[in-house]
């Protein structure tokens, strides 16, 4: 070993000298990845979601080009031509059954809700716990409070001892 090796201490931020880089030499020699190209579907969500001016009634109205696009549809559906007309109602057509298909599932979710509410729980496990019930009228004002005390069920020893 040379003397400036044996010098040379290892330890935290002093990397050995051997695995240091190289005088001349990158640390990232391939360099940075180039960007990849947009495909045309990103681009053409990019110009849909862009916001552009437009005249209305006289009024500038800023608009995205979804908004755009479905509003000259069905400019041309109502002056008459059959392919815009034909187009209105397909896309009518999909959005109804996109709506069907969201409340069917809501509604799935709520008859799960229903089932667990209207489970067979005896009223004695209803009760174990201190608890309050509120009914409120059509004007908004409570019309019944109900209120009880609870109790432990059998199996739990009370604390003060009183048993």
């Amino acid at each position: 070993m040379s003397r400036d090796q044996s010098e040379y201490e290892v330890g935290y931020g002093k990397p050995p000298k051997a695995t240091q880089f190289k005088k001349g030499q990158s640390g990232n020699p391939r360099g940075r990845p180039k960007k990849q190209p947009k495909d045309v579907a990103a681009h053409m969500s990019d110009l849909l979601a862009e916001k552009r001016p437009v005249r209305i009634d006289g009024k500038t109205v800023m608009m995205s080009g979804e908004e755009l696009v479905a509003r000259r549809l069905m400019e041309k559906a109502l002056k008459g031509d059959a392919k815009a007309f034909e187009k209105v109602h397909q896309l009518k057509a999909q959005h109804t059954e996109k709506l069907r298909r969201l409340a069917r599932e809501k509604a799935n979710s709520n008859e799960l809700v229903v089932h667990l509410v209207h489970a067979k729980i005896p009223e004695e496990e209803c009760y174990k716990k201190p608890g309050q019930r509120i009914d409120y009228g059509k004007n908004g004002a409570p019309t019944m409070i109900e209120t009880w005390d609870g109790y432990l069920p059998d199996d739990v020893e009370e604390a003060d001892g009183d048993s």
